[in-house]
């Protein structure tokens, strides 16, 4: 699902942050509920794992 998309977190939430360049391994994938994609314009590849997870807790805080 986009980021976009993410409705605010209703109870306890666990986020779990992959990767930079590799992501989050195959087999844990099967263990979460949802999937998150933060969609990127430009020529980067990735976000730092740093700033993703804050746009992704600002999202599930109804921040964003």
């Amino acid at each position: 699902m986009r980021l976009g998309d993410l409705p605010a977190a209703r109870g306890r939430t666990i986020a779990v942050l992959g990767h930079e360049q590799t992501g989050i391994p195959p087999e844990a994938l099967d263990l979460l509920d949802t999937v998150v994609e933060i969609p990127m314009v430009g020529t980067g590849a990735s976000l730092n794992v740093a700033v993703a997870g804050s746009l992704v807790l600002y999202e599930l805080a109804g921040l964003l």
